[in-house]
């Protein structure tokens, strides 16, 4: 029983001593003022966001991702600069991203314009006869130097790009890269690629005909050349593994794709003399040979005879395969002289008269 009043008087000693605790700990925050922020709320000031100079209705928010090396992070926004009224100052603050007032500054009323600009652009291209290196980056951080790789057509090399912003960009043939400095903005870029021009040059030996042309990679080139008197028979041979073909003194190259050079060698004929024979029918009385019968020609140079009627026909020579050309010397009255020319001799012709 004496245990059971000694529980009771403790229990009640100590309710006392935690009502008389907990009444004075009251006291004590009355009589002790609440400590305020050390930013206060900043009502007074109106804010207004520009992205890319644009207004935009809310603050840009970065979504920051990690890079798998835990170190670098990616963001989307960059704060560029702020502009307040009424002399009102701060600074922006990237780890929390807002725009902390200085404490000159809290008491003013005003509005403050904050601009960002993105921290990273789309480079893209339009391109004409090429494609582009797969390695090529799409996205090219905020004022660094974008480099792109193009695969011409087969036969095609650059020639000009036209880009959004009034960039410049700046070409390497040697390892076919187009470089755009500086980049800070979204940018898009017409890039177009020609064909090739090839240069093919005639050199004719022993003939003529020596030129030099001008063609577009994948074309073909025809070129007429001659010989000089005493040659035919021509050799053809061209640089950079061209082909070409010879007929006719004329000369094709298929298909061109390197600058070349062709050179054609006529050989000189073996000195055979040839003579022109003509047979007239009796019918044909009136007409005359009027050259020397036994005159004789040096191969590869002109044959001609002279043919003169006296009954005013005009006279006709049938010569076989050998055509010659007619040029009448003269006519008077009855009387008409017709010279005939057989170019490049290179056997015996043997003609007739005919009406």
């Amino acid at each position: 029983m004496k245990n059971k009043i000694t529980m009771i008087v403790l229990f009640i000693l100590f309710a006392l001593c935690m009502t008389c605790g907990v009444y004075g700990l009251i006291l004590n925050l009355k009589e002790k003022p609440i400590s305020k922020p050390n930013n206060p709320i900043q009502s007074s000031i109106t804010y207004k966001y520009f992205l890319e100079n644009e207004e935009v209705t809310e603050l840009p928010k970065n979504i920051i991702t990690t890079v798998t090396d835990d170190t670098t992070q990616n963001k989307d926004y960059i704060f560029k600069k702020y502009t307040c009224s009424e002399g009102i100052s701060g600074m922006f603050n990237n780890e929390k991203w807002e725009f902390v007032i200085e404490e000159n500054s809290q008491t003013k009323k005003g509005t403050c314009d904050l601009y960002f600009v993105k921290a990273k652009y789309n480079v893209t291209f339009i391109l004409k006869n090429a494609i582009e290196d797969e390695t090529n980056q799409k996205v090219i951080d905020r004022e660094t130097d974008g480099i792109f790789k193009f695969i011409p057509n087969d036969g095609y090399i650059y020639k000009s790009t036209i880009c959004s912003n009034n960039k410049e960009p700046i070409w390497n043939d040697k390892d076919k890269s187009l470089t755009i400095n500086a980049i800070m903005s979204d940018t898009n870029c017409e890039v177009e690629f020609e064909r090739k021009q090839l240069k093919v040059n005639i050199v004719v030996k022993n003939g003529n005909g020596n030129t030099t042309e001008t063609v577009f990679y994948g074309d073909s080139k025809t070129i007429i050349v001659e010989p000089k008197d005493g040659y035919q028979n021509a050799k053809v041979s061209c640089t950079n593994k061209q082909v070409a073909t010879f007929d006719n003194n004329t000369v094709i190259i298929d298909k061109l794709t390197n600058d070349t050079t062709c050179t054609i060698t006529y050989q000189q004929l073996p000195k055979v003399n040839y003579k022109i024979t003509i047979s007239n029918p009796k019918e044909f009385e009136n007409i005359t040979l009027i050259t020397d019968v036994e005159q004789a020609f040096e191969t590869g140079k002109e044959g001609k005879v002279i043919l003169r009627s006296t009954d005013g026909s005009s006279p006709k020579l049938d010569c076989g395969d050998n055509i010659p050309t007619t040029k009448e010397l003269d006519s008077e009255g009855s009387t008409k002289t017709i010279e005939f020319s057989f170019y490049n001799m290179s056997n015996n012709v043997t003609c007739k008269i005919i009406k």
